[in-house]
């Protein structure tokens, strides 16, 4: 595969900044229990995990989730083998630190029917994807050789995300069931730009490229929770939908190849489907134990063009065949209440979770996956409630490394292997406010009945 003006080959570049393409919700009440939210989802923020638990909320609310975030990738032992040649690659370390606004919502509960309907506006950060990325390798014959060592120097940023703009609707059907629904305008704009540097000797081979990425689509998720006084099973479906992806490419290099500047072009994604359930168990009034279970068509995730070309490739590795895995994400938390003599609630919380990602090395065939362990608390007291998670995220695998420029452009060339070693360290805030449902109510049946 050559790279040219007609194939958004940014994608690839930019494989560092996948490590958490994960499609979950917001809250740091659920990240304290591992991601476990689908059978509980009893807060502001459950529309962005199973928006059949919306119809649990009593009062109207507005919530609102950030998130902190440090990433390292150390690149540890890795040597190429070219032309009966061993080279030594020095260990390298990516690390970026970011903050984002993940989640806002507007929630308002009404009467219809004796039974609860919660209607509710929300803003969803779901895939934040901007990060920046600096190392410089050097590459060394292992045994004598006449061959000069060489360097590397990549320097990769991008900016920009991926927003879920949703209205939902939860009706308590009966005591013991919820449903629920949300439809989501999808809304995503992000820029990549690479910049390497490889010198060997008197030789020098630079490249620079830009690429503009814009997605524009829309869908559904759909939810039901079966609820008794010690337990409760939730389900789950989002769907998948045929996205407008829209890219721009730029390359400037001195190598033989050239550069190009292309037109944006629009193309088709589909975007998958998915699919969750949740069971959640309480011994006691204040103990809860929550389990999730979600998959994922990430193999379905593919460009739908004109061009024969593109046509059918995954949007992750450009390969038309079943490289890109499915993912099946494994969530536990658990929790116990704690009740001041004032009658404040201080929550303590914990969880592991198991996030498979739709990234598979090319050499080694090895998936990345993400382990996660998670602490929360936090305080409610009267109309407010605050809660905070900390977690803590790692993988490791054995991978190959594109390490000189010209293979970049065209996928050929030498390999290099070693291990990728991942950890992350995450900090969830969530602040829920709720209000008095009367005056509401009085303005809806003002609006909409009359005196």
């Amino acid at each position: 595969m050559v790279l040219s003006a007609q194939t958004p080959i940014g994608t690839l570049i930019s494989e560092q900044s996948r490590t958490n393409f994960t499609v979950q919700g917001a809250g740091a009440r659920a990240m304290g229990l591992g991601g476990a939210f689908i059978a509980v989802a009893d807060d502001a923020t459950a529309v962005s995990f199973n928006p059949a638990g919306l119809a649990q909320l009593l009062h109207p609310e507005v919530s609102f989730v950030a998130r902190g975030t440090q990433r390292s990738v150390r690149y540890e032992d890795f040597e190429t083998s070219n032309r009966g040649r061993v080279l030594a690659v020095s260990d390298s370390l990516v690390s970026s630190t970011r903050f984002d606004p993940l989640f806002i919502s507007a929630t308002a509960p009404l009467q219809v029917g004796s039974r609860n309907l919660v209607l509710q506006l929300s803003i969803q950060r779901a895939f934040a994807l901007t990060d920046h990325t600096q190392r410089t390798l050097t590459e060394s014959p292992v045994t004598t050789s006449s061959q000069l060592p060489s360097n590397l120097v990549q320097d990769i940023t991008q900016t920009g995300q991926i927003d879920l703009y949703s209205f939902a609707a939860a009706y308590e059907l009966s005591q013991r069931v919820l449903a629920g629904f949300s439809y989501n305008q999808w809304r995503g704009r992000w820029d990549i730009t690479s910049a390497s540097l490889h010198t060997s000797g008197a030789t020098t081979a630079a490249v620079t490229f830009r690429q503009t990425n814009a997605v524009d689509g829309e869908n559904l998720n759909l939810g039901l929770i079966w609820r008794w006084p010690t337990w409760s099973f939730g389900l789950v479906h989002r769907t998948g939908f045929h996205a407008d992806y829209t890219f721009a490419t730029q390359l400037a290099t001195n190598l033989p190849q050239g550069g190009f500047t292309g037109s944006p072009m629009t193309t088709g994604l589909h975007w998958p489907s998915g699919s969750g359930v949740g069971y959640a168990y309480r011994p006691t009034d204040q103990w809860l134990i929550t389990a999730d279970l979600s998959h994922t068509l990430w193999s379905t995730t593919r460009y739908m063009s004109d061009s024969t070309r593109l046509n059918g490739q995954s949007f992750f590795d450009f390969d038309k065949g079943s490289r890109t895995p499915n993912a099946t994400d494994l969530h536990l938390g658990t929790e116990f209440l704690h009740i001041t003599p004032s009658g404040s609630v201080i929550p303590i919380r914990g969880g592991l979770s198991r996030e498979p990602q739709p990234v598979v090395d090319a050499l080694t065939g090895l998936q990345r996956i993400m382990y996660r362990v998670s602490i929360g608390s936090g305080l409610k007291r009267g109309a407010l409630g605050l809660d905070v998670a900390y977690r803590y995220g790692w993988s490791n695998r054995r991978v190959s490394q594109a390490l000189e420029v010209d293979q970049l452009l065209t996928h050929t060339g030498s390999t290099s292997l070693g291990t990728e070693r991942i950890r992350e360290h995450r900090l969830d805030l969530s602040a829920i406010a709720q209000f008095d449902r009367k005056p509401l109510e009085r303005l809806l049946r003002y609006l909409f009945v009359g005196g």
